[in-house]
């Protein structure tokens, strides 16, 4: 995260590079394939890649959420919990 990027500026970059990340590896994967060569490590590798978008999507889901019920303001940083919710 860079020093004036906030968790929803950042996760909303990491979503597009993700999917980037994905599409590049199943055309490499594709290339590997074509050419007779193993797939096996490159294929587990997407797996993971398809793992951690999920994680990157579902996180962006959270941010927004909690910024629709006023627990994180516009920017996606968490807003202090109110005196009710600290008990």
């Amino acid at each position: 995260m860079g020093s004036n990027e906030t968790p929803a500026v950042m996760v909303v970059r990491h979503v597009p590079e993700g999917e980037k990340h994905i599409a590049d590896q199943i055309a490499l994967i594709e290339r590997l394939r074509l050419m007779g060569l193993p797939t096996e490590d490159a294929q587990h590798l997407l797996e993971y890649f398809c793992q951690l978008q999920a994680q990157l999507e579902e996180h962006l889901c959270r941010i927004s959420d909690e910024c629709e019920l006023g627990l994180r303001d516009k920017q996606g940083n968490l807003l202090p919990a109110p005196a009710a919710m600290k008990r």
